[in-house]
């Protein structure tokens, strides 16, 4: 595990650039279509956002945005963590992996597909449909410019391509499809959230005795408090990380048992991913 993270250098050449570059396509109110940051200790800002979560972009609406998922300190190096999407208002599945690294949710993004990484399908038709309804909407106005928006995005997203090595990704719905089902296989307990707990298998040892925490399944009830904080005083890790994503994918909120689990954690040498599970709380 790992309580220091080191900004992706990709991550960080995308943000230089985007500066040099932005007065080439001034129409776009930021080149990548993302507002772009890092911040080891922001997970997002919001109640729903997975404690061992690092934001490194937002959308600017809807409280959207996206981060390196680290797996609780296994995920040491950024540039090779799961990327997430937090959507604090769809409700019942908050968090979904868009992709398997940053490099490709870069790929994703500039490749045409800004509007998988934004919303849920539940078919590739559906999105082809999306695709198709976002073309024939697209319309000018007296106070946008969208032949002009089209323009620079382009040239963009193929100056950023070239510059920074990128593969076009040309079916992206499958792409995403792929890189949940890699996650699926690395999952040893599943979540509510859909995320899971994945941990290296040299530290789970034999993945069929991995135990969730005993709700898992259930609706997690305010009126077991003490057996809540029984529990976690003395559970592992899967037990507690299974429980923090469960606790948080339904809303849970008592405070003394997040202090409980927010106590366990430092316990394991996760202290900023406590300070993140009690972010307004």
């Amino acid at each position: 595990m790992t309580s220091t993270y080191k900004i992706p250098e990709l991550l960080q050449d995308m943000m230089d650039w985007e500066q040099e570059i932005k007065h080439e396509v001034p129409y776009l109110e930021t080149p990548t279509g993302y507002f772009l940051q890092f911040d080891p200790f922001d997970h997002g800002g919001y109640l729903c956002s997975p404690a061992d979560a690092i934001a490194f972009a937002n959308t600017g609406m809807d409280g959207i945005h996206y981060s390196f998922l680290t797996d609780f300190g296994y995920a040491s190096d950024l540039s090779l963590a799961p990327v997430i999407r937090v959507d604090p208002m769809d409700f019942g599945r908050y968090a979904r992996v868009v992709a398997s690294n940053i490099r490709e949710f870069f790929a994703l993004a500039f490749s045409g597909h800004e509007g998988l990484l934004l919303n849920e399908f539940e078919s590739k038709q559906q999105y082809l449909n999306y695709v198709i309804e976002q073309a024939a909407g697209a319309s000018e106005s007296e106070y946008f410019d969208r032949k002009r928006w089209d323009q620079e995005k382009n040239k963009f997203r193929d100056l950023a391509m070239q510059r920074f090595d990128l593969q076009p990704i040309r079916d992206g719905y499958s792409y995403i499809q792929e890189a949940r089902q890699i996650r699926r296989s690395e999952v040893v307990i599943d979540t509510l959230d859909g995320l899971g707990v994945a941990l290296r298998k040299d530290l789970v040892g034999d993945q069929k005795r991995a135990k969730p925490h005993p709700w898992h399944g259930k609706e997690i009830p305010y009126d077991q408090e003490e057996q809540l904080k029984s529990y976690i005083s003395s559970a592992d890790q899967v037990g507690l990380f299974s429980l923090i994503r469960d606790s948080q994918a339904q809303g849970f909120d008592d405070p003394d048992v997040y202090r409980a689990m927010k106590d366990r954690l430092i316990s394991f040498g996760l202290k900023m991913e406590a300070q993140k599970l009690m972010h307004y709380r």
